[in-house]
């Protein structure tokens, strides 16, 4: 019985061996050789070369390839040579103008009243003038060329985009007669880069870009009048930029006989902006600016509006609060007294 039982333990032993042995070694799973000659038919067989013929050589190999023709050279370095130039500041920013804040329409109606603003803000405040700043934009299409309703008119703002035309105004002590034109038609142009002190301005980009903006959107140049005194000649530019060689060109410079202002400058825009979505910044910009400057005046113009006098009846107010002309869209902000002092 015991024998029985070792040889049955042997057995299953033995069978459980042989289930797990691997046996021999087995190639990758695929068809078999004859499966695989039948389907793609025998592999092409290289002929033997005799002893006389040698062995292959590299030329021998060259020769069994297809010989392809060699691509041509597009361009030479002496051909490329002649292409590469000097790229002008103004030519650069004229294709990348988003980068000097004029994405849209309605951001360039904002940036070109803020770099004029500023300009005036710090002229006075270099010269210990307190600032007395017209801020005016007026829809064109509304108003007509002459500044009057056209006949066809119905009383209604531009929808959208269209030309508009800023004016600043300030009270400062004005441009010389040589310097006007490099400042506003020329980039990188100004008096406060190499100083060691914080202003608003400092590259001397700013109104000279609105100015490239305004020559790229309506081909308009940009208008200057300045005044640096009494009884000093005011003298009136046309001015636009040569954006290859970013220089200005002046294409009208005139005397004028009498104007308004003792000592000041008077930059007039004309641009493409979108009032309806812009007006809003552009509010928003003026108020800021009168509450963060109390000591300065500020008059600001909205279009559908006409001019205020030049002197309106103001009821007592503090610094802080817009006091309305008897329009409802035209503000003005006054200093209060203890800034005067």
């Amino acid at each position: 019985m015991a024998g029985k039982v070792k040889g049955k333990g042997t057995a299953q032993l033995e069978l459980v061996t042989g289930r797990f042995d691997s046996g021999p070694a087995r190639g990758p799973v695929g068809p078999t050789p004859a499966l695989r000659s039948a389907r793609t038919g025998p592999l092409p067989v290289r002929p033997e070369r005799s002893a006389e013929q040698g062995p292959l050589s590299a030329a021998d190999g060259a020769e069994s390839k297809v010989e392809r023709p060699v691509p041509k050279r597009r361009a030479t370095a002496e051909q490329m040579a002649q292409g590469q130039r000097e790229i002008s500041i103004s030519e650069f920013f004229t294709k990348n103008r988003h980068l000097l804040g004029f994405d849209n329409p309605s951001k360039a109606l904002l940036t070109t009243i803020k770099e004029a603003v500023d300009n005036s803000l710090d002229a006075c405040e270099e010269a210990g003038i307190l600032p007395e700043i017209t801020i005016e934009v007026h829809d064109l299409g509304f108003e007509g060329s002459g500044g009057q309703h056209p006949p066809d008119s119905k009383n209604e703002l531009t929808k959208g985009e269209g030309r508009f035309r800023v004016v600043i105004e300030d009270n400062g002590p004005g441009i010389v007669k040589e310097q006007a034109p490099k400042i506003f038609g020329k980039l990188l142009y100004g008096s406060k880069f190499h100083r060691l002190k914080q202003s608003r301005g400092q590259q001397g980009i700013g109104i000279s870009a609105a100015a490239m903006y305004g020559q790229l959107t309506t081909g308009q140049p940009i208008a200057v009048t300045s005044r640096t005194g009494k009884g000093k000649p005011t003298h009136y530019f046309e001015i636009q930029i040569d954006t290859r060689k970013n220089n200005p060109v002046v294409t009208r410079d005139d005397k004028l006989d009498d104007w308004h202002q003792e000592h000041g400058t008077r930059v007039e825009l004309e641009i493409v902006a979108n009032w309806q979505q812009g007006q809003r910044y552009v509010n928003r910009y003026v108020e800021h600016t009168a509450l963060a400057n109390p000591h300065a005046t500020v008059h600001y113009v909205r279009p559908k509006q006409a001019r205020p006098p030049s002197s309106p009846r103001r009821r007592p107010r503090s610094s802080r609060t817009p006091t309305a002309w008897s329009s409802a869209r035209s503000c003005s902000w006054r200093p209060s007294r203890r800034a005067m002092t």
